[in-house]
């Protein structure tokens, strides 16, 4: 052991580290004892919080420093109305210049820290989430936002280290409001809180009171691209004289929007107004519509466009009098109008043309004679509802061309329990009267796609996955029959259909069978009946309703041609139905 001692004292010590040692030993002592300032001020320039932890860790000294000050405040995350955090920055100023990073975070997003891995809580400083009754108190919920919105600017001003600044999405490109009071009249510089509540309850315009200016700021989201404003059905906050004034001075900040001249997709929701001039100016005065969704309420008035109006519309979704406008409209070229969605046939029959006067509406008469003109071009139909198989039936005469129709729902108990379908999205069986609605089908002889009606019965996902029969198509004598020329009730040379929902496929010699029902049997022989007829009165139609509401499946009519050669030179196609799904 004395040996080893007497080595280890005789070992020279490098020169590196002569050189280096007392430096570190010094630097490291001058720091520790510099004033709690300088140590502060030497903190500031640290951003990361992983490196002020690896400080902290050094010694007591730092650690009483970074922990109090830095750590906590390097990153904010909290909701707007968290006053007491803005209040807690606004008092102490030299703590907020240390934040880096604020986050501001959905009002309904839990107040614990990490909740998820993908949805992140808040993240504040230790002991800031106390409540303060002074603070939070309000009589008007109104001024409780303008109050939490004088705060966070307060406490912004303040933050003069932030670096990034976080709303919601790292890059706001769209935005969506959905509120009433965006469309309340703003208030003018010199007025009081008093004037402009006894303006907005209609006593006067403040934009006409003299001397009033509005406040306007440069442009500063030349990042956004999308601007949605929607009301809401319910009428709290709303306005009795609407004004766009707030929307104008939001508009003014996104420089990069679109301008209105280019706009060509255009969605109005709960539109309320008093007269229908204001509507139709505006459609007139955007002539590059092409896809228009409005929706104006039950009690509004017929609306009239000017000569020329949407020229270029090609899709359309609003009730049966805006389209019955849009349609009589003249314009100089043929519109280009494709689809028509979201009206319903009434089910008037007023032979006159005039308006409906218990219904303030245009009767089916009128609606159907200008669809009628302007047939040539409509390819879509989406009904919302009807009453009786005359309206579908008068509807299918006016547009013969279309190749997509979608009857919605009929109005009525009697008539939804006619359909196949009752109210609470369950199966009742396939339409009653087939026959009818397969002669009313043969009159559209473009037709690819039906919905609204169910004509298949109700199977098993697990038959639906093994094979089915087969029906084969004369086209030359019109005749339908199933094929089956094995003794076994389901043939095994037939064309397999793929199996839905997760069913193991059961084709091939190899494998069994399931074991299917007399009752589902005869089921799956009706269905290949159905989809013989349906393939023989419509030669283009390939999609029809699945039995099941809202399963996200689609029954799809699958044609086999046949060899010419076949039987004396007469082809045969043999046509199967298959399950399917719809991406939404």
């Amino acid at each position: 052991m004395s040996i080893q001692a007497n080595r280890c004292r005789a070992r020279p010590i490098p020169t590196s580290h002569q050189h280096h040692r007392p430096f570190c030993l010094s630097w490291a002592a001058g720091l520790v004892h510099q004033p709690t300032e300088i140590l502060d001020a030497i903190l500031f320039h640290v951003d990361s919080r992983k490196d002020l932890l690896n400080l902290a860790l050094g010694c007591k000294r730092l650690h009483d420093v970074v922990f109090p000050r830095h750590f906590d405040y390097r990153v904010i995350r909290c909701k707007v109305s968290s006053i007491s955090v803005w209040n807690h920055l606004i008092k102490n100023r030299s703590l907020a210049r240390n934040v880096r990073k604020l986050e501001i975070i959905d009002e309904r997003v839990s107040t614990m820290r990490g909740v998820s891995p993908g949805h992140k809580g808040m993240l504040v400083p230790r002991g800031m989430l106390q409540r303060d009754t002074d603070l939070d108190s309000t009589d008007d919920e109104l001024t409780m936002h303008s109050k939490q919105e004088r705060f966070l600017a307060a406490a912004l001003l303040r933050m003069t280290g932030l670096k990034e600044f976080k709303w919601s999405a790292p890059d706001l490109r769209s935005m969506d409001i959905h509120d009433n009071l965006v469309f309340a009249p703003r208030i003018m510089v010199g007025e009081s809180s008093d004037e402009s509540v006894s303006d907005s309850e209609g006593e006067g315009s403040a934009s006409s009171t003299p001397g009033m200016t509005v406040i306007t700021a440069p442009s500063s989201l030349l990042e956004m691209t999308k601007v949605a404003f929607r009301s809401t059905s319910h009428s709290y906050g709303t306005a009795k004289q609407p004004d766009l004034g707030h929307i104008s001075t939001m508009l003014h900040q996104c420089a990069n929007l679109r301008s209105l001249g280019k706009l060509d997709t255009l969605a109005l929701t709960n539109l309320r107004c008093a007269t229908s001039a204001a509507p139709a100016a505006f459609l007139a005065g955007h002539p590059n519509l092409e896809v228009l969704s409005i929706d104006m309420g039950m009690h509004s008035n017929i609306i009239h466009l000017p000569v020329g109006s949407l020229p270029r519309l090609r899709e359309v979704k609003a009730s049966k009098d805006i389209i019955n406008a849009i349609l009589e409209c003249p314009c100089e070229t043929i519109r280009p109008l494709e689809s028509l969605k979201g009206f319903k046939l009434s089910g008037h029959s007023n032979g006159n043309g005039c308006v409906v006067s218990s219904t303030r509406s245009v009767s089916d008469v009128t609606f159907l004679g200008n669809l009628k003109r302007a047939s040539s071009t409509i390819r879509s139909i989406e009904l919302v509802g009807w009453h009786e198989m005359e309206d579908i039936r008068r509807l299918t005469a006016c547009v013969s061309s279309i190749q997509h129709l979608d009857v919605g729902r009929r109005l009525g108990t009697v008539g939804a329990r006619q359909t196949g379908a009752n109210e609470k999205g369950t199966t009742n069986g396939p339409v009653a009267n087939i026959i009818e609605w397969t002669e009313l089908l043969s009159m559209l002889p473009e037709l690819t796609t039906m919905h609204g009606v169910k004509f298949f019965y109700d199977v098993a996902s697990a038959v639906v996955g093994a094979p089915i029969l087969s029906s084969s198509l004369n086209p030359a004598n019109n005749l339908w029959s199933t094929s089956n020329s094995n003794s076994s009730p389901i043939s095994a040379s037939a064309s397999p259909t793929p199996p839905i929902g997760g069913a193991p496929s059961t084709f091939g010699p190899a494998k069994t069978q399931p074991q299917v029902s007399m009752m589902e049997r005869s089921r799956m022989r009706k269905n290949d009946e159905i989809a013989g007829v349906l393939a023989w009165k419509c030669r283009k139609l390939r999609r029809v309703d699945h039995w099941e509401d809202g399963s996200g499946k689609v029954i799809a009519l699958v044609r086999d041609h046949g060899n010419p050669s076949e039987e004396a030179g007469v082809g045969k196609d043999k046509v199967r139905w298959e399950v399917r799904r719809v991406k939404r």
